[in-house]
């Protein structure tokens, strides 16, 4: 699995070492360049056996490279001002700052939650996995939610 480093070059130290997942290469740019495949600035990229925790990539600052992409629907707000998406299986997922605008959220790239239950109220569950990539689509009515 390849990861890009977006804030720095690759380095000892700068990046995680888990027990029994080996690197595999490691390349820094000469300086830091646009990345068609992760949309956005990156120093160089770094490649695992297998995947890294969540924890890892974030605590690192990597941006994994997306093995897929899965595309959402904004559907409204929750009870608890949470934005909810619906993606094209059906499944229901919640991106969770709801101080920001849902449009800064998208561009950040937040990582959206499934909802526990697949329930429009549900709570938060589980992040989405690394290798995703979330494509947020266009609005729909919430009538054509209540009718799904």
């Amino acid at each position: 699995m390849k990861y890009f480093s977006t804030q720095r070059p690759l380095m000892p130290g700068g990046f995680p070492k888990p027990e029994g997942n080996k690197v595999l290469d490691i390349r820094n740019f000469d300086n830091r360049e646009y990345v068609k495949e992760v949309d956005r600035m990156a120093w160089g990229w770094i490649e695992y056996e297998r995947r890294l925790s969540h924890s890892d990539m974030v605590n690192y600052e990597l941006v994994p490279l997306p093995e897929r992409e899965l595309h959402l629907t904004y559907l409204g707000e929750d009870s608890w001002g949470r934005y909810v998406y619906k993606d094209e299986n059906g499944k229901l997922w919640k991106l969770l700052d709801c101080c920001s605008p849902r449009e800064v959220c998208e561009e950040r790239r937040d990582t959206p939650y499934s909802s526990s239950g697949n329930e429009f109220d549900g709570e938060p569950d589980c992040p989405m996995a690394n290798d995703i990539k979330p494509i947020f689509e266009m609005e729909v009515n919430e009538d054509e939610f209540s009718e799904a």
